[in-house]
């Protein structure tokens, strides 16, 4: 159930900023639009949530653009965890294709949107309890020297590609934090070649 302090603080907010989300039945389709092409991710939720649709477009106004503080994620999604009021923030990201440059990009999209998210949720009077990083992509990461190792890319390619590489396949990503290293689960979700693809959304899900 959505708390009624939640509601009455959502309902200072315009109308398709976000969705609110209490019916367990009921299909959401989470969409990006880029210059790539659309993306159309249809999405099934087992517990309450709230998504909200442009995060990328709503950073705090007195970052500084120059130290990539208004770099943020596509969508960020609170998801109610059980009957305690506590919840788990997801922080999505939609990409064409993956490689070098745009992991790169991804990790500080996903860092700044923490951030800017952690201050929604203040607003909101949310509790964050746990985080989730998610990337949805088309066309995954080719390394550039076509060879399937890590220790045969080495020759091909720099050290700090292979690390990235390394860390794309895995299921964490490292982010620097509030002057700390921290680990974060993160979640590869794979579209077709239209850009659509299907995720169910749990809090219970891995804990």
């Amino acid at each position: 159930m959505i708390p009624e302090y939640l509601r009455q603080n959502l309902d200072l907010f315009r109308e398709d900023e976000y969705t609110l989300v209490i019916d367990r039945d009921e299909e959401i389709h989470i969409i990006e639009t880029e210059e790539e092409g659309e993306a159309n991710l249809e999405s099934y939720f087992e517990e309450d949530a709230v998504l909200f649709h442009y995060p990328e477009k709503r950073t705090l106004p007195y970052l500084d653009a120059k130290k990539k503080a208004c770099q943020c994620a596509d969508k960020f999604i609170f998801i109610k965890k059980g009957v305690n009021d506590r919840w788990q923030l997801h922080i999505l990201e939609f990409k064409k294709s993956i490689k070098y440059d745009k992991w790169k990009k991804i990790r500080n999209q996903f860092k700044y949107g923490i951030m800017n998210a952690r201050a929604l949720a203040a607003f909101l009077n949310i509790e964050i309890d746990e985080i989730i990083l998610e990337t949805a992509y088309r066309n995954d990461w080719n390394p550039r020297s076509a060879l399937q190792t890590p220790t045969m890319m080495r020759a091909a390619n720099s050290a700090a590609e292979v690390k990235a590489y390394e860390e794309w396949r895995g299921d964490c990503v490292w982010l620097e934090l509030d002057s700390a290293e921290r680990s974060f689960r993160h979640d590869k979700i794979k579209l077709d070649e239209f850009g659509k693809g299907i995720k169910v959304f749990s809090s219970s899900e891995m804990e």
